[in-house]
Order: C-alpha cells, then sequence, then structure tokens
C-alpha cells in the first residue's frame, strides 16, 4: 500500500498474519481472549508479511459468531443493546447539528450574494453613462441624445481625477433596454450609473439626468436643464459641461461621504484624498483649507508619491494666499506651493487639479498672461471646468480688460450655476462691473457671491464701495462693518494691495480703472 512522507496513508484497511483468514471463525468463537492480543499485533503494522484486511470485518465476524452461538433470549438482549445504542448516538450526532446551526447559521446562498462573493469590489470613482433616451419620438432626433451620451463619456473621464469611466461600445449595448441598476453595476463593476433623457420640442431643449449607486440601487442626484434650442452643437456643449461639472462634484462628494463612514483602521491614501477633494469643493474658508490639507497631509503619509495628495495640499496653500485669509506668511505659502506643482507636472503635464493650481499661482505671482495661458489649457482638456473660465477673466482684468473679463466671469457661471465655487466668479464679476460703473449689476452680483459663500469676508468691501457709489448709505456702512470685523485696520491705502494679487504688477490701466473702487471705499467709511 502506497504511503507518503514515511507514514501510513489513510485507509480502513490494516495488516494480519497470512493465515488468518483460514482459521478466524475459530479464533473469533473458541478463543476471544487470544484474539485481542492479535488484532492489536496487526494494528500496530510490525508484521510485514500480514494480509490487509478491513477492520469492520473483523468486528462484524466476532459480532455474527457470539450472536449465533448465543442463547435466542441472549440474541434479543444483543439486538436491543445495539438499537439503544444506535438511538443514543443520532441523539447526540443531531444535538450537535441543531447547537452549530443555532451559533453559526447558514445564509442562503441567493444568487446576489453569490455574485457579490465572486466580483471583486467596484472602483471607488468607477461610473457608466448610460444612452441618454429620446424623447422627441422622432428617431431622427436620435443623434443629439447619443451626441450628449458620447460627450459626457469623453468628459468625465477627464473631470474626475483617477477614474474609470466604461468606453462607449460597452455603454451602448444597453441602448433601449430595461434596466436595473445594481445589475449593471455587478456587470461591469462600476459603483455608479448615470441615466437620462433628451426632449426637442420646438425652440426649447430639455435634459434630464439622475446618478444612482449601484450598490445600493438608490438615486444619489437628479436634476433638470432647460435651455432654448439655438445652436444645437452649441448648445450640446453647454450642456455636456453642466453636467459633467455637476456629476464630478456629487461622485466625489458621495465618494468622500461613504470613506467617512468607514473606520479608520481601514482608511487608505484613495480614501483621504477623496475626502480633502470634497472638503476643496465645498465653499473655501479658512477652516475648509485646514481642514483639506490635513487630509491630503495623512494621504501623504501613507502613499508619498500620491500627486492627487500632493496637488491637494499646494493648492491649499495657493487658495489661502489668493483669498486673503492671513495678513503674513503669504510668500512663504507659495515658495510651497510652487516645487510641488513643478513637481507634479514633470511626471503628470495633464494632471488637472495640478493645471488649475498652477494657474492660480502664475495669476499670484502677477504672471497673468502665462496664468491665462494655464487656464486655457485646462478647459482644452475638460471644457466643463468653470473655475478655468473664472481665472481667465480675473487675469484678463488685471491687465485691464474689463469688458472682456465680463465674458469669461459669464461663461463660468453658465457651466455652474449651483457650483459651490461661483462666489470666485461673481465676486469677480461684481468687481468689474463697479470698474465699468455699473453699480447696481455690481451689487447684485456681489450679494450673489456672499449667498453662496457666507465666508466671503472680502466682497462686503468691494459692496460697500458699490452701495456708496449708487447712494445706498447706510447699506454701505453696514456691509463696511462686516469687512471691519474680520480684516481690522485696512485702510483705502492698503486695501488689497498685495492679495490676491501684487497691485505694482497689474496694467496701468486697471490701476486707473480701480480708482473709482478706491473712491467708493473712501464714501463708505473706510479711512484712507
Amino acid at each position: 500500500m502506497p504511503t507518503t512522507k514515511g507514514t501510513q496513508a489513510p485507509s480502513d484497511e490494516l495488516p494480519k498474519s497470512a493465515n488468518a483468514d483460514q482459521s478466524s471463525s475459530s479464533q473469533v468463537s473458541a478463543e476471544p481472549s487470544k484474539r485481542g492480543p492479535e488484532f492489536a499485533a496487526s494494528r500496530s503494522g510490525h508484521e510485514p508479511e500480514h494480509r490487509e484486511i478491513r477492520w469492520w470485518r473483523v468486528w462484524l465476524q466476532r459480532f455474527l459468531a457470539e450472536f449465533h452461538l448465543s442463547a435466542p433470549q441472549k440474541q434479543v438482549e444483543q439486538i436491543y443493546q445495539i438499537t439503544a445504542t444506535l438511538a443514543v448516538i443520532g441523539s447526540v450526532l443531531a444535538g450537535l447539528w441543531a447547537t452549530y446551526g443555532y451559533f453559526w447559521p447558514e445564509k442562503p446562498e441567493t444568487t446576489e450574494t453569490t455574485i457579490s462573493a465572486k466580483v471583486k469590489p467596484a472602483p471607488k470613482l468607477s461610473i457608466v453613462v448610460l444612452p441618454f433616451a429620446n424623447l422627441s419620438g422622432d428617431a431622427g432626433q436620435e443623434y443629439f441624445a447619443d451626441g450628449i451620451t458620447d460627450s459626457l463619456i469623453t468628459d468625465l473621464s477627464r473631470a474626475l481625477p483617477g477614474n474609470f469611466v466604461v468606453a462607449r461600445a460597452t455603454a451602448f449595448t444597453y441602448r433601449g433596454k430595461a434596466t436595473d441598476a445594481r445589475q449593471i453595476g455587478r456587470d461591469l463593476n462600476v459603483r455608479y450609473a448615470l441615466e437620462g433623457s433628451v426632449l426637442l420640442d420646438g425652440e426649447q431643449i430639455r435634459i434630464n439626468a439622475r446618478l444612482v449607486d449601484t450598490q445600493a440601487g438608490n438615486e444619489i442626484w437628479g436634476d433638470r436643464f432647460d435651455t432654448p434650442r439655438g445652436d444645437l452643437l452649441k448648445v450640446q456643449d453647454e450642456i455636456v459641461g453642466r453636467l459633467s461639472r455637476a456629476i464630478g462634484l456629487q461622485v466625489i462628494s458621495f465618494a468622500a461621504q461613504h470613506s467617512e463612514r468607514v473606520k479608520a483602521s481601514n482608511v487608505d491614501a484613495i480614501d483621504l484624498v477623496l475626502r480633502g477633494q470634497a472638503a476643496l469643493n465645498r465653499p473655501s474658508s479658512m477652516k475648509t483649507m485646514i481642514e483639506a490639507r490635513d487630509l491630503f497631509e495623512r494621504a501623504l503619509k501613507l502613499q508619498s508619491d500620491n500627486v492627487d495628495a500632493l496637488a491637494g495640499v499646494a493648492t491649499t496653500y495657493i487658495f489661502e494666499v489668493l483669498n486673503g485669509y492671513y495678513s503674513s506668511g503669504n510668500e512663504e505659502r507659495l515658495q510651497r506651493a510652487e516645487p510641488v506643482l513643478a513637481r507634479i507636472l514633470t511626471l503628470d503635464d495633464h494632471h488637472l487639479l495640478a493645471l488649475k493650481a498652477n494657474a492660480a499661482l502664475l495669476r499670484a505671482r502677477g504672471k497673468f498672461d502665462e496664468a491665462i495661458a494655464a487656464a486655457q489649457l485646462v478647459i482644452a482638456l475638460n471644457p466643463g471646468e468653470p473655475w478655468a473660465y473664472k481665472e481667465v477673466g480675473l487675469s484678463i482684468m488685471y491687465l485691464g480688460r474689463t469688458v472682456d473679463a465680463l465674458e469669461w466671469f459669464d461663461k463660468a457661471e453658465l457651466f455652474g450655476p449651483r457650483d459651490p465655487g461661483r462666489w470666485t466668479w461673481l465676486g469677480g464679476k461684481g468687481q468689474t462691473l463697479l470698474l465699468l460703473g455699473r453699480d447696481a449689476e455690481a451689487i447684485t452680483s456681489l450679494r450673489a457671491a456672499i449667498d453662496s459663500n457666507p465666508a466671503d469676508v472680502g466682497d462686503y468691501a468691494v459692496l460697500a464701495a458699490a452701495y456708496a457709489l449708487s447712494g445706498h448709505n447706510d447699506e454701505a456702512r453696514a456691509a463696511l462693518v462686516q469687512y471691519d470685523q474680520a480684516r481690522p485696520g485696512t485702510t483705502v491705502e492698503t486695501f488689497r494691495n498685495l492679495s490676491p494679487v501684487p497691485l505694482l504688477l497689474t496694467d496701468p490701466s486697471y490701476r486707473h480703472q480701480r480708482e473709482r473702487l478706491k473712491d467708493g471705499l473712501r464714501k463708505a467709511g473706510m479711512p484712507e
């Protein structure tokens, strides 16, 4: 019999003497006292000449021999004993089985649990854009719905850093089919599904879209976009830009909220980066910048070369300078950010967050033409990024081209009418309108900026100037009080002379136009 590693192989066969079969019956019945040692010797395996037999056969032969030689009354007793023994054994086994089932119940193996056990978790930023439905009833309009879907697939792949967007060919296999989001998530291993519809009705276009969590099957975001028909290609670009930006913000926000619910011991660098990006996406304040930087730095402790975390840290330093949160240390902040961004863009010259931060850094340095070129590169890579349009507008304003700047601020609002960062372009637009003498419009835009971000203290001073120039003296003083509470001691000459940009590096035409702002500050009551 074969063995493994010198030990006896698992078997129900044991060796015995060569003559055992010839005298087994007589040995069992006539000499039971001698049979036991012989059987023990055979089990020891020390007699190589023994043949292998089944141990249960020996026991059965012994039992049958004794049974046949026993008196009838003894035979009945033996039967009862065997029956009772089997009953006890069965009861014990049943009790053990019941105990096991109580403490370790088996979960029913449904199709869903079987599939989920076999499929690896979907990437955190993974999405499929399902073909948008054409609700116009005209098959000739199908191209427009398909165009929306195609462009969204492309733009989302740019708008979400580190994402996974299912390719068009795969996504369009679901055209016209009744779909279940959870099944799609399992089929494609994606976390989100975007679905929607397009209705071209006369001169109006209506787009409905909703974002679904494929794990839970519930809608996490939905919106409707109505726009005049006009030039269909231009309208398509506008709709796609708005959708991609809104969806990008929602996916990052939802993923970050999910990460926050995970125990700290299970959080990885990607989770921390998502939470940092979600903090950056909120209306900016000194607190949100500190929170975001802390999350990015924690991510870097886990993964020191994570470019998204590095770009996030650099961005917080630049935003703190441009938003005027600190009266000192701003040059040091820019010096910390500059080499980090240079390193990232050397590794990946299309990294969107780094490109955005670089455009802002160039503006803070007074390099406005370079800042415009950097922001336009962001637009080329992701046309739906309103932040980049705002950057172009601000740099153009500092170059003295205030009328042109308004157009860029309006483009930012077109793509981000509900964006948490819209206060930045509304504030820029408000200042530009004031420089152009359009004070009533300036007040509307500045009020909207402050409503969008209550932490936007800087625009209270510009609002005070606009109120004063339009003759609303009480409102002007009230707005200036709000500003003074956050920035006490500011004078007309020191107001924004170093940040958000060095005033001496702006175009002379801008500095000339800015005299009107200074006049409004004086009328509002700001000391000279």
